[in-house]
């Protein structure tokens, strides 16, 4: 199944738009909620694709299947649901063997392309071929030059989202300069947003973006500023906001935060965000040789 571990991560993470993460009682509480509206009015499309988001978000790939495929026998035309439909036929895929594997991946090609020639300007569904065409195998159909195109039309909609797009498919290509360059261009552009003054605004409301956008602020932050407190802010946001549509494991972004913490010298709040980790995947045997050298270094 190696071929098709490129873009597993990143179908559930453009997809389930609306979705959150809820603890267990919240989510049982939701779902009897959708399905008596659902039973109370069978045409309420809202509460059908609440009911979707809402499995999707919790991995239930099968039931959130089956309420988009509803969804889109009752609008043929709406964008966003043939977007979430793609998703979660990847994740489905994912699960499957592989010959479901290379029959659901024509099905997502084509429920993305029949959502962009719906509504040309749904940037999400532009960030979704960027990364699909740039991490599918080329045998399958992969190309960074259609990924690139989609870069394009995705800057035309929003500038901050085509160069942090044109700096993901670089880094892909292992094109440091080039993911540098777009990095930092979309650094501009967030400094000049008027959501953005120099104490971090949390909601970024006025700029289009989902989660996997703010840990690429982040990253940038870290790797081509001195500013290391602001790529602290971008990644707690990323935490605080984080589900399992995000492409970054939680247990990676703690101890990348982490890392971040020990370079200003503050190691209770690494240790802190190392146990996170740590909590998530016991194994991790890099947030466990990180948490060692940090208390020798504590009791020297």
């Amino acid at each position: 199944m190696k071929i098709f571990s490129f873009f597993w991560t990143f179908l559930f993470a453009i997809t389930m738009l609306s979705a959150q993460s809820v603890s267990k009682t919240d989510f049982g509480v939701l779902e009897s909620n959708y399905k008596l509206q659902i039973k109370n009015n069978p045409n309420n499309l809202l509460a059908l694709e609440a009911l979707g988001d809402l499995y999707g978000a919790d991995g239930k790939w099968q039931q959130a299947s089956e309420l988009y495929k509803q969804l889109l026998k009752r609008d043929s035309e709406n964008a966003d649901y043939h977007f979430k439909y793609g998703g979660v036929l990847g994740m489905m895929a994912k699960e499957g063997s592989k010959f479901k594997a290379f029959s659901l991946i024509n099905q997502v090609k084509k429920a993305f392309s029949k959502a962009e020639n719906l509504d040309p300007n749904h940037w999400l569904v532009q960030w979704a071929q960027v990364e699909f065409y740039a991490q599918l195998p080329a045998i399958l159909g992969g190309s960074f030059e259609k990924a690139w195109t989609h870069a394009e039309h995705l800057e035309q909609l929003s500038q901050i989202n085509g160069f942090f797009a044109k700096a993901y498919i670089s880094d892909l290509q292992n094109n440091a300069k080039n993911s540098k360059i777009y990095s930092l261009k979309g650094l501009s552009i967030l400094s000049k947003s008027e959501c953005y003054k120099a104490e971090f605004d949390p909601k970024l409301s006025c700029i289009l973006h989902n989660n996997n956008l703010i840990y690429q602020m982040g990253l940038a932050f870290e790797l081509y500023t001195s500013d290391l407190e602001e790529s602290i802010n971008f990644f707690v946001k990323y935490i605080k906001d984080y589900t399992l549509k995000d492409r970054i494991d939680l247990d990676q972004a703690h101890l990348k935060l982490a890392k971040i913490y020990i370079k200003i010298n503050q190691l209770e709040l690494a240790l802190q965000n190392i146990d996170e980790a740590l909590k998530i995947n016991p194994d991790f045997e890099k947030a466990k040789l990180e948490k060692k050298q940090i208390l020798i270094h504590k009791q020297r």
